[in-house]
């Protein structure tokens, strides 16, 4: 029993273990793949950073014989950030463990490293700054102020207190050694500063293009009809109007013609709503096959579907129009028998309106159903 026991403990542990890895290496990918919000990979590169710097001022000030005083607090912080790092990933609650890192990292570490790295003329300014930046875009709203405000006034304490006592500083022992850990710093700031500015841009142009995208994903579904895929009333309407102020201006013909399919409430009632759309859905592929790209067709509403006409005289569009219904009847329906439309086309006229074009193949469609359907009238 007691085996038996251990072995489940064992697994469990295990498992949990095998757990927690993945989540650390999903993290990383995540982190490679810049899949993450921007406010979360700051601050994972920030723990990074702080991880990095704390193991540097350990080791230089280990070599120079004052680690007794810097082990406890680099420890500390070490300790501190790993584990809220690990808390972030494992329970995937990041924000909290930001205030932690970052926190210590602006008011623990760096005036630690201020003080035992050579002051304000060492190598913590420039990290004080980066710091700074990484706080701004963590954070939101009174918590980045309140931490930033605090930041200000600890670099101005810092350097108040240098210069009246100067001797508050741990000095540098030579120029080498100064000057070698300026350049640390500086290069340490200006590599940070750069993966924040190319993650800010990168990140920038992923919403920038994904905003794009958006937007005409939207002005594309605003303009065509969901279950067909042709243009839907709004757009033929302005194309239309468009359509009718060229044909003014340039006195070209243009020829409208309004389609509605026959007895199309009877197949809904015999065969379904679902079967209606199959018909809709056909009978706009049909003329996505039939017209060329200079006509311009969609569904109007309902069984009506309109095709316009630029640059082409009734008589022209006429054959085109009867093909097109050619096609539709003689398409293998599922039903097993022909469905049928019936057209009107009308012609523009200069100075004639919007409405009256309109109207003028309404008139002839209706006529083409007067007359027994499955016709296509002009007159």
């Amino acid at each position: 029993m007691q085996n038996n026991l251990k072995k489940i403990k064992d697994k469990e542990k295990n498992t949990s273990e095998q757990t927690v890895f993945s989540l650390i290496k999903k993290t990383f990918q995540q982190v490679y793949n810049k899949e993450l919000p921007l406010d979360h990979l700051v601050f994972l590169y920030t723990a990074v950073a702080g991880i990095l710097m704390s193991i540097f001022g350990l080791g230089y000030n280990m070599s120079q014989n004052i680690g007794i005083y810097t082990l406890p607090v680099l420890l500390l912080y070490l300790v501190t950030v790993i584990s809220s790092v690990l808390y972030s990933i494992v329970k995937k609650r990041w924000h909290g463990a930001a205030v932690i890192v970052l926190g210590s990292s602006a008011f623990l570490l760096i005036p630690f490293l201020w003080f035992t790295l050579g002051g304000v003329t060492g190598s913590t300014p420039p990290i004080m700054f980066t710091a700074g930046i990484c706080i701004a875009i963590v954070f939101k709203g009174a918590l980045r102020s309140v931490m930033l405000a605090l930041q200000a006034i600890m670099l101005v304490a810092f350097i108040a207190l240098e210069f009246h006592f100067p001797d508050i500083i741990i000095p540098y022992t030579t120029r080498i050694e100064q000057f070698s850990d300026l350049a640390f710093g500086l290069t340490m700031s200006f590599l940070a500063n750069t993966i924040l500015i190319y993650t800010v841009v990168g990140q920038y142009v992923k919403a920038r293009d994904e905003k794009t995208r958006l937007v005409h994903r939207l002005e594309y579904l605003s303009l065509t009809d969901a279950l067909t895929g042709l243009y839907n009333r709004r757009f033929l309407s302005a194309s239309i109007d468009e359509e009718m102020r060229r044909a003014y201006d340039t006195g070209s013909q243009l020829t409208l013609c309004i389609l509605d399919i026959d007895h199309f409430k009877i197949i809904n009632d015999t065969y379904g709503h679902d079967y209606g759309d199959e018909v809709l859905f056909n009978i706009a592929q049909i003329m996505n096959a039939c017209l060329t790209e200079g006509e311009l067709f969609g569904r109007y509403g309902g069984e009506e579907f309109v095709v316009l006409f630029p640059g082409q005289t009734p008589r022209e569009a006429l054959p085109k129009v009867r093909a097109l219904a050619d096609h539709i009847r003689t398409h293998g329906w599922t039903h097993g028998k022909p469905v049928t439309i019936s057209g009107g086309l009308s012609s523009y006229v200069k100075g004639i309106s919007y409405s009256d074009f309109i109207e003028a193949a309404d008139k002839n469609l209706y006529c083409a159903k007067r007359e027994g359907r499955d016709k296509i009238i002009y007159r």
